[in-house]
């Protein structure tokens, strides 16, 4: 294999020359005359830089982490592509870890994104991330880490959030809007986001005067498919008056239209539907309902924050929070 020297002698330049041009982040200026060279040796030697080399001296890789709970979760997956499509813009790869809200996977996690130097980690800042010592792990490693979505926030940590409350409200809003007033909402247990959505969900319906029927709210375990439709028939066999489902995000809903298909009922003349996330709606029938999450502006802000904080720039923790917009399928 070639080296860095074979490389040097065969265009005629000095090893700082070639480490130069292979280092375009190393801030040395080098003439293009001389780049075009390097680059016409280091193609006919076939020449390889030796990464693992160079992550030892400058402490990082040129990769970065994005921990997930799950990646079925379609949200996570969607969150994935675009985070990998603008670490591809800068020339990084990027780790998907899928925590499965377990410990043991979350430590073996963490010591492997330590040992591998990785350059920056994106999370959802979930209960099991926050609790087992994985962020202060990181930071004490001086690896920049940034919650991305999920509704919790953490001292000294940049995140980009969703305001749930406020998204919650405008999903309740809509189907009030449309005159129904009995309202159900299917969410999940020990979950932080569940809590701000049923938060929004109460304070449209008290804005709009009417009483909280506890009745009217279930929750499971799982974010998939599946619960969406045991829930489905579960609430609306004990609450059989219900006229408009808010779900707490699409894929679940659309376990929901497929429950509320099996027991016969029209969606949405006799029952409404909306979802949250516009993860799958334009892939169910009928088309649902949903909230837009902005998901690439989340990402590129994310992303923007990250390579910042990977540069060595320094700045107070930022916070922001992106408001969900309503996207009105068919559902409704």
């Amino acid at each position: 294999m070639a080296t860095i020297k074979d490389v040097a002698k065969q265009a005629g330049v000095s090893v700082a020359t070639v480490s130069a041009v292979i280092n375009r982040d190393s801030g040395v200026k080098v003439s293009k005359k001389l780049t075009e060279q390097v680059e016409k040796a280091i193609k006919e030697m076939n020449y390889r830089p030796n990464r693992i080399a160079r992550a030892l001296s400058r402490k990082q890789t040129q990769t970065i982490a994005y921990v997930v709970p799950t990646i079925s979760n379609t949200f996570f997956s969607q969150m994935a592509h675009l985070i990998e499509d603008k670490a591809f813009d800068k020339r990084y790869g990027v780790y998907l870890c899928n925590t499965h809200s377990m410990v043991d996977r979350i430590e073996l996690y963490k010591d492997i994104l330590i040992e591998n130097r990785v350059a920056g980690v994106i999370t959802t800042l979930t209960w099991d991330i926050i609790e087992n010592g994985f962020i202060e792990a990181l930071r004490e490693e001086k690896i920049p880490l940034i919650g991305l979505a999920g509704a919790r926030m953490v001292t000294g940590i940049d995140t980009i959030t969703l305001d749930d409350v406020g998204g919650a409200e405008l999903a309740t809003r809509h189907l009030l809007e449309k005159g129904h007033q009995k309202i159900g909402f299917i969410g999940i247990k020990a979950s932080k986001t569940t809590e701000k959505r049923l938060q929004g969900y109460k304070k449209a319906l008290h804005g709009a005067g009417l009483e909280i029927e506890e009745r009217y709210i279930e929750k499971g375990r799982s974010f998939n498919r599946e619960e969406g439709y045991a829930l489905a028939h579960k609430l609306y066999r004990k609450c059989p008056d219900l006229t408009a489902l808010f779900v707490y995000n699409d894929i679940m809903a659309a376990g929901v239209l497929d429950a509320l298909h099996d027991l016969g009922l029209k969606i949405p003349g006799d029952i409404a539907v909306i979802g949250y996330d516009n993860s799958v709606a334009d892939y169910t029938r009928p088309k649902l309902t949903t909230m837009d999450l902005f998901k690439e502006k989340m990402v590129d802000e994310a992303m923007d924050i990250l390579f910042k904080r990977i540069a060595g720039e320094e700045f107070e923790p930022r916070h922001e929070q992106i408001l969900p917009q309503l996207v009105i399928g068919e559902s409704s």
